[in-house]
This record gives structure tokens, sequence and C-alpha cells, in this order.
């Protein structure tokens, strides 16, 4: 075997041209281009936190018309019966009812005057919709109405392609999973799908084009109208140093709120009071009903000046450093905006993050609008800083990398040398059993010794030499396959091979000058290639064996303990200094790597065996033996069913 030293330098500083270098430079020249489109990327952060903030304001305007309908609702519940409040006082209780009436033998009854708000307002919005049984929108969220599902499975796909396992009424499903849900029967929105199916539904309407696509098309085959959005998508600031637009973030103007028309009798069939909303030229109207006794129902008209009042109350602050923050109406003008500055009024069909709010208020939408648009210019600037310092800080890896490739080189220098000593030391070993094999067998081919005793005691000792060159090249070539080995898992008896092993090295041990014994509690069984366990305690008893001082002896004690079968060699040679009971384990490692070395080796037999027993499900380790001494342990996890089988190191 023969390294060249100098030759590893060459390669590793290769190595890091290739792995660190040159991909560095190339994130350096990709992060400067990308520097010149922070205008873009700026934009796309503040987005996402204004549009936070236009979600929050959404949600609590939802959460003010529910509380307005349940509020109606224990109102509307006062005026039944004989002692109940009469209608007529119910705008005097709540500044947001406007006009009260009674159904009764589908006739409208109220005691409020005419005039556009009041009684003449309603029969014209409503009275046709609750007298004569005419139909009028009733608006829901698509989501609502439809909602994805999990994919079917293959039984359920299979039985659809053959016609069977259809749908139930009112649900259909469709290529992209979508389930369409019966048409809504509790109040004038359907049914609440789960949690979990809503925010499934929404995420998948906002990320995938051909889903939303194919939902609205399912939509407005089954009679929704669609409606429009009153802003339009905003083309990014920079647009002419802007990519394509992104396909998580298409230029949509329909409305998720989608439309039907529906009877009276529909509407209340199911629901016992509800918020109807109804759009027409002189903008939104929103009636509210309730079931009364005697099947009679009651309800009112609200007072939108005082809704726009109480939306405008429970939003955030309107205006701050950055942004405008408000309502628009179904119209597109704004509930309430800020004073304007000269030449720099908002573009309010064009907000920066848009939100609608709810059914209950179709085509109202939430939005924000920036107060300066310099602002993105300035963050854009202050992120062409930030990657300027990156740049720098990568620069600074590059050196660092090369600081740690140096003491690498000096690692991998330290290791040839290791391996340079490793030949010298395997070529000894292997000569110095391969001249006794040869001398004894001079003397017994030459037929000068008669001796029959003598002639056996030679050939023992061939044996024993044999035995020992067999077992260094098992190490040697154990090493050169180290991660392509493959071992015949099998049930054994960890104990059964620990003694099998100590008896055929027993003759050589007992010759040595060393007393040996052995203990057993059980048969300890466990799963491994008993060749490969063999090697192992062989090479911890010549461990044992190399390293023993004037007292020799050598004991295998094998035992259960916690879950595991452990075999330990025990020896009273000279222990292991306390640094170094983690490096006798590492390859190539002898306390003394010399030839001139009292005890010969090549520093691989720990190494060898810790690698088996790891690969194994087990481990090697070293502790000090009470009373002076060593003591490595082979530790396996007990056995467990399986078949046999072939794993890799």
């Amino acid at each position: 075997m023969t390294i060249n030293q100098r030759a590893i330098p060459i390669t590793l500083t290769a190595i890091f041209m290739l792995a660190v270098l040159a991909p560095s430079i190339a994130l350096g020249f990709l992060a400067l281009r990308a520097a010149e489109r922070e205008s873009l990327y700026v934009e796309r952060r503040l987005e996402s936190a204004l549009m936070a903030e236009v979600d929050l304001a959404a949600a609590r305007i939802d959460q003010m018309m529910s509380e307005i309908r349940t509020t109606l609702a224990r109102e509307a519940a006062s005026l039944s019966g004989a002692d109940g409040m009469p209608i007529a006082r119910w705008g005097e209780i709540d500044p947001l009812v406007e006009t009260p009436f009674t159904l009764r033998g589908g006739r409208i009854e109220t005691t409020d005057g005419g005039g556009p708000g009041g009684a003449n307002g309603l029969i014209a919005a409503f009275g046709a919709f609750l007298e004569g049984g005419a139909r009028i929108p009733a608006y829901d969220l698509v989501t609502r109405i439809y909602r994805y599902e999990a994919p079917s499975g293959p039984a359920e796909k299979k039985s659809d392609a053959e016609g069977a396992g259809r749908p139930a009424e009112g649900v259909s499903r469709s290529k992209m999973g979508i389930t369409a849900q019966a048409p809504p029967t509790k109040g004038y929105a359907a049914d609440e799908p789960s949690g979990v199916a809503r925010q499934m539904a929404q995420s998948r309407i906002a990320s995938d084009t051909e889903a939303r696509d194919e939902l609205f098309e399912r939509a407005s085959r089954e009679g929704f109208e669609i409606l429009r959005r009153n802003v339009a998508a905003r083309a990014p600031v920079a647009a002419d140093k802007a990519p394509a637009p992104s396909p998580m973030k298409p230029a949509e103007t329909r409305s998720r709120t989608v439309s039907r028309s529906r009877s009276f009798k529909e509407l209340t069939s199911a629901g016992d009071n509800g918020l109807l909303p109804s759009l027409s030229d002189e903008g939104l109207g929103i009636l509210f009903w309730a079931r009364g006794g005697g099947g009679a129902f009651v309800g009112c008209t609200l007072r939108m000046e005082v809704l726009r009042d109480r939306i405008a109350g429970i939003m955030p602050d309107m205006l701050s450093d950055v942004r405008i923050l408000t309502v628009l109406d179904d119209s597109g003008t704004p509930i309430v905006a800020p004073e304007p500055r000269p030449g720099a009024e908002p573009d309010w069909r064009r907000p920066f993050a848009a939100r609608e709010i709810s059914p209950e208020l179709p085509r109202w939408e939430v939005g924000a609008w920036l107060v300066n648009q310099e602002l993105l210019a300035s963050r854009a600037n202050f992120a062409r800083m930030v990657v300027w310092v990156e740049v720098a800080a990568l620069s600074l890896a590059i050196i660092t990398g090369g600081v740690v490739i140096i003491r690498t080189m000096s690692y991998e220098m330290r290791v040839a040398s290791q391996k340079t000593t490793f030949v010298a030391n395997v070529s000894h070993e292997l000569k110095t059993p391969l001249t006794s094999i040869r001398l004894f067998a001079e003397l017994m081919a030459s037929g000068k010794q008669g001796d029959e005793g003598r002639r056996r005691e030679y050939l023992r000792t061939m044996m024993s030499e044999a035995d020992r060159l067999s077992h260094l090249v098992d190490n040697v070539l154990t090493f050169s396959r180290r991660g392509r080995e493959k071992y015949r898992m099998q049930n054994l008896s960890l104990a059964e091979v620990a003694r099998d092993t100590l008896r055929q090295m027993e003759p050589h041990l007992v010759k040595t000058g060393f007393s040996v014994s052995f203990s057993e509690d059980g048969p300890l069984p466990a799963r491994g290639d008993r060749e490969a366990l063999r090697q192992v305690i062989m090479n911890m008893l010549s461990n044992a064996e190399k390293y023993s001082g004037d007292v020799r002896e050598i004991s295998v004690r094998c035992a259960s303990d916690g879950g595991y079968a452990r075999a330990a060699v025990e020896d009273r040679g000279i222990g292991v200094d306390p640094g170094l009971s983690d490096r006798i384990f590492q390859e190539f490692y002898r306390a003394d790597d010399s030839l001139s070395a009292m005890r010969g080796g090549a520093g691989l037999g720990l190494s060898i065996a810790r690698g088996i027993a790891r690969a194994h499900g087990g481990d090697v380790t070293y502790s000090p033996r009470e009373g002076g001494g060593s003591a490595f342990t082979l530790s396996l996890p007990l056995r467990r069913e399986g078949n046999d089988r072939r794993v890799p190191l």
C-alpha cells in the first residue's frame, strides 16, 4: 500500500474549489441579482402584514353581524304574546331597527309611516317577497355550498367508473374532490361545514386555479349568480423589474359570495330567524325576520347609517404611518376616509390588500392602502443593504471554510501516516506466524525429528500460528469491506458463541500461560451472524492476551441485563488510561505503533469489533475491572421474533 501524502492537499484543494468556493461564488452572484428584485419581495412581505390587519377587521365585522342577529332575535321574541312589547316601540329601544313589521296571513302590518326609509321602502324592497311569494337573491359563500373532501379510495373510484356507488341526493362529486352540498335550508345560508373543511376549502380555492375555476363553473351551472368584487388586482409597484405574475396570486375579481333566488317560504322552512341582504340601485338593504307566535312572523329593516357607524366603531385605527384601513360598501365607496392629501388621494378600487367580509354584507370589503408609495422603495433599499451584508458574511464563511479545509488536510495527513504505519505493522504481523509455520514445517520435512510427541507439538504450533494468521487476515478483510459487509442474521445463543470461541482459542491461551474461565447465566437468545460475532469475541480475547501483564488471567462472563445479552471478556492486564477509553476504538490507533513495540497488532481489532456489534444493534464498550485490568463487553438486544435476513453494515 503506497500513499502519496503530497497529493492529499492538492486533492482537498480541488474538492474545496468544487464543493465550497464555486457554489459560494454562484450564490453570491444570485444574491446580487436578487437585490435588484427586492422591491417585489418587500412588497409581498408588506402585503402579508397588511393582510393580517385586514383579516382581523373582517373577522370583527363578521362577528358583529352574528351578534346583531342574536340581539334582534332576542328582541323579536319579546314582541310575542299578550304581555309582549308593542312592535311600534322596537325602533325606540334599538336604534338599528328602522321599520318593524308583522307578517300575518300573508299581509305586512307596520305602524311606520311612508317615506323611502319607512314602510314604503320596506314594501318596495321586500313587499312582493314577503306577501306574494316572489323570489329574491339569497347570498352565501361558495365555500359553504361546496367543500373539499379527501379523495375517494380506489374501490370507490372504480365503483363510480362502473356507475355504482353514486353519492346521495343533493351531493355531487367532481374530479377535483369537490362535494356539492344540498341547497341551503337554514336561514338564508347553508349549514356551516366543519372548521377543518372550511379552512381546507378556502386554502384550496386560494392556491389552486383549476379547482377555483371548476368551483365557480359548477356554481354557475347549478343556478348560482357569481358576484363581482368592487376591487381589481393591483399591479406590482416594481412591475418593470418583477417576474411574471405568480400562479399563487392570480388576478381574481370573482367574489366568493354567490346568490340564488329563493322564496320566503323556502327561506323559513328550516329556520327560526335570519338576516337577508338585498342589493338595489339605492344600495344595500338588510331585512331581519323571526318566527313569532300563531304562525306569524315579525321583523324589521336595518338602519344602514347606524350599521355603518357601528362598523366604523369596531374597526382598528383607520390611519397609521404606513397604511389606510377602511371598509368599502357595495358601491366601492369607503364608509369613512381620512382627509385627502393634495394629489395623493388613494385609488379606492385598487387596494394594496383587501378581503370580503361576509354574505350578510355582499360586495362589502375591508381594504388597506399605502399612505406613501415611496415606502416600498425605502424598504427595498434596506433589503438590498441586507443582501450585501449577506454577501460579506458569505465571503467570511468561505474564509472560515478554508481554515476548516486546512485543518481537515492536516487530519487526513495524520490518517495517511497511520495507514502507512498500519501497512508496516500488518506486514510484520503476517511475517511472524509465517516464519514459525515455515520453521516447524522444515523441521518435520527434514525427518530428523523422530519423536512422535515432538512432531505433534510442532503440528499444534503450526495450527495455532495458522489460526493466528487467519484471524489477522479476517480482520484486514473485514476492514477492507467496511460499508459493504452483509450479515446473515439468525437466531442464536450469545453464550454458546462465546463458549465455542473461547474453546477454540483456549489451547493457545493455556500454552502461553493463561488461566481461562467461563460462566454463563442462561443461553442469552439473540439474533446475529454467528461468524461475525465469533470474530468480535476473538478480537476481544486477542486484545486481552496482548495487553496482559504478569497476572495472566482471562475470564468470559455471559449474562443478560436491561434487555441486552452481554458477553464480557475480563483480564488482569495493564488497563487503559482514562483519557484513551474512546480512542482505543478508533481505526489504526495503538498506544505504541512503532515496529519495535512490545505488543504487536494493527490497531483494527477493537474498531472492527465495535463496528460489527453496532451493525447488529448493539455495542462493544470498555470499563476498568475492579482489582485491576480491563473488561470489554459485547452487548446485543435480546432476541425478537423475525425471519433470517441479510442486513448491511
